[in-house]
Order: structure tokens, then sequence, then C-alpha cells
């Protein structure tokens, strides 16, 4: 009977190269505990998915991976994104278990608190986890599988390792608002963050007002279910009175 192929590995090959930016062949079997056959099919799926790119030994992030949506979205608004997360990043207490969840703005928060030695980062984000490989404090990675458009981890492994970690303070993106609550585009990352809420004892949520403009299929939540909603500027009487369930959550 043939072995069943290790996708967990090969979304920990992919975040590997993501951290090393160019590895050897040999390197990566060595790391993962594998025969240089094993290592090369892995190697051959991810390349043929245009995920890595492989030449004479060498392996390396293909550039349609990193050209992708995910990248046009960190470089969207990103001096607003950047005041956000260095708000946010005031309200971690020492020794909190901070879960981040995937987003362009949880990635600046990611990179702020990559110098805090007295935390624990989790997070379903392989571009959060690629970011923080030298960070001062210890990482957490769920894992699972990789949703290419957001760099995010899904399914059935990721539900499985939220559930088994305490989490004291969650900090969640949106791509856009609903009246009662933000929203997404994604359905696979919808049961992601509603678990997310329901295991953290402190939830908040991150999102520039440029995401008042979009109106996104999935709300995940409700504004209640957040101690507060970090924004990078006071909101307008008339923001306030769309979302009127936003009175409910300290806006920060």
């Amino acid at each position: 009977m043939a072995k069943p192929i290790n996708l967990e590995r090969r979304n920990q090959i992919v975040q590997y190269v993501l951290a090393k930016c160019s590895v050897t062949v040999s390197e990566l079997a060595k790391n993962f505990d594998v025969s240089m056959v094993t290592m090369r099919k892995d190697l051959d799926y991810l390349t043929s998915n245009n995920l890595l790119e492989k030449g004479h030994g060498i392996v390396n992030i293909a550039k349609s991976y990193t050209e992708n949506s995910f990248s046009l979205k960190e470089e969207k608004n990103l001096k607003a994104k950047t005041l956000i997360a260095k708000k946010a990043a005031g309200l971690i207490r020492e020794n909190n278990v901070v879960f981040l969840d995937s987003g362009s703005t949880t990635l600046q928060l990611a990179k702020i608190l990559s110098v805090r030695d007295d935390i624990i980062i989790v997070s379903n984000s392989a571009i959060i986890g690629a970011n923080l490989y030298n960070a001062s404090c210890q990482i957490l990675i769920t894992g699972g599988e990789l949703r290419k458009k957001s760099l995010s981890y899904v399914g059935p492994w990721t539900h499985m390792a939220i559930e088994q970690i305490k989490i004291d303070i969650a900090f969640l993106s949106c791509s856009g608002f609903q009246e009662k609550g933000p929203s997404i585009d994604s359905f696979r990352e919808l049961s992601i963050k509603q678990d997310i809420i329901k295991k953290a004892d402190t939830n908040i949520l991150l999102a520039d007002t440029s995401k008042f403009q979009r109106r996104s299929l999935y709300r995940y939540a409700d504004f209640y279910n957040f101690s507060a909603f970090v924004t990078e500027r006071a909101l307008h009487d008339e923001e306030l009175e769309k979302y009127a369930d936003l009175k409910s959550i300290t806006i920060c």
C-alpha cells in the first residue's frame, strides 16, 4: 500500500523556504527527516502548483507566490495599518498568549511584536510564521491546508490546533463590514475566525476605515463579540450611525 501524502509537511516546507529565502534540496531532506526521493516528490508537487521554484539543487519561493493578492493587500493603506498595529501592541500584557489571524494588518502587528520575549504568539498565517522566524518570543503556527490566496491555514488540522490552545487575547482582521459586524470573502476562513473568537478570553478587531467601503459576503461575528475595535482614526458620526452596534465596544 502506498504511503499517504503528507500535506502538513508540504505546508511546512513552503514556510521553511519562505523563512530561509533559498535552500538546497539536501538541506530540506535533512531538516524534514525524509529521503531525497520523498523530498523531490514534495518539491515536484510544490513547483507544479507555483509555490516553489527549483533549479540546480537550489529551492526558492516562486515569484507568483510572493506576488499574489496578499502582497497587494499588504501594500494598500500601509500607513494606516502600521498605526493600527502600534495601537494594538499596547493592549498586550506580559505573558499573554496572543493569537494573530491571517491578514495584512495582523502582519504589521506581528512585525512589531517580534522583539518581545514575554509573550507567546500563535497564528494560522504562513506569512506571519515566515516573518517571525527569528523573533524573540515563542511562535506557534497551527498548520493545516494552505489557502494560497490569503496564505492562511484552514481545514480540520487548523481547527484541531486552535481547540488545543488557551488564548488570552486574539486580534482578528476583516475585508469589509456588514451592518452588524465584520465580514470576509472566504467561506473557508469563516469557521476558523469563529473558533478563535470562542477560544480567546479577549477579542480585538483590527481594520482601517477603508474597510467601511466594502461589504464582504460572510459576516463572521457581531460587533459585540469584540472588546475593542482598533482603527487609524476617530470614527465620523455617520459611520457610527451606519454601524450602530459599534457603539457597544471600545474604539481605539
